[in-house]
């Protein structure tokens, strides 16, 4: 039969008191804290198994301020605060960033980037999809691809970079997005496992320059792609944005339809360049209208 997680928070409440009051000539105080730890660190579990997430969670940070105050075991600390996190994730994102951040701030301070990476993207997706704020997650992203890059994980953090160009050109920051794609881009022309993907940065980032409305700035791009790379000349992806470039140029906006949906039709166009293609059709529609 389960603990009752309320029984062992009594406990733990009850023992904390005892280390805390009087005063020990024999060292026994630290077993004192010690046993305090574990009981709000059972508790939390108990609570965890009745789906108690947040009961669990600030048990889980009592338990991980003895150990960094009065046991001054930082690396418990940390680790009791991942798991906080964890149960704090669904139904108190803010608390879950908030106690996470105090985690990845030990491992960055202990030289543990690796870790700290990880826990920092899991810091991002909270922010990305449970808080709903785009520039922290992007933030968040960056700096964990940064540190995955420092710890020579080039694919771990290539994919972040990715996320944090997405996330950018969506902001409407198509700068740092074509900076975080044409990197990537480079990186992998070397790599056979990753080389079948750049024709699809070199889109993306084409997308992103005929979004910010360059279209002097885009052909440059586009010729430094075919230089990059020989075989991409020859794709329908750079077919596809000389096309549209044209079609741009011209304030053709009917013309850009056909182009999409006749590449469409072959490659399926993601909700990402979807939206990015309406903004720039959008503009075409709009200058359009300035000049009418």
């Amino acid at each position: 039969m389960a603990q009752d997680p309320r029984v062992l928070l009594q406990k733990a409440d009850k023992a904390a008191q005892g280390a805390t009051g009087g005063f020990s000539l024999f060292g026994g105080r630290g077993e004192k804290w010690e046993n305090a730890a574990d009981l709000y660190t059972q508790a939390a579990n108990a609570f965890r198994v009745q789906k108690q997430n947040l009961e669990a969670g600030k048990a889980f940070e009592k338990a991980a301020s003895i150990q960094q105050s009065k046991l001054n075991e930082p690396d418990d600390m940390a680790n009791t605060l991942t798991e906080a996190f964890k149960v704090y994730r669904k139904e108190s994102p803010q608390d879950a960033a908030r106690v996470l951040a105090t985690a990845i701030q030990h491992y960055t301070s202990k030289g543990n980037f690796r870790r700290a990476a990880t826990h920092q993207q899991n810091l991002a997706e909270v922010y990305e999809m449970e808080i709903g704020d785009q520039k922290r997650a992007l933030e968040a992203y960056d700096t964990a691809a940064q540190w995955y890059e420092s710890d020579n994980a080039e694919a771990l953090a290539n994919k972040l970079y990715l996320k944090v160009a997405d996330l950018a050109a969506l902001e409407g920051d198509y700068q740092n997005a074509i900076q975080k794609l044409e990197a990537v881009a480079k990186s992998s022309l070397n790599n056979n496992l990753m080389r079948w993907s750049v024709k699809d940065y070199f889109l993306k980032a084409g997308i992103c320059y005929l979004a910010a409305g360059d279209q002097v700035a885009t052909r440059r791009a586009l010729e430094h792609f075919r230089e990059l790379d020989g075989s991409f000349a020859s794709t329908r992806e750079n077919m596809l944005l000389t096309d549209l470039v044209g079609c741009v140029e011209e304030g053709d906006q009917e013309g850009f339809t056909d182009k999409l949906l006749q590449f469409d039709q072959l490659s399926k166009l993601d909700k990402w360049k979807t939206t990015l293609f309406l903004r720039v059709k959008n503009a075409i529609e709009k200058e359009e209208e300035d000049f009418s």
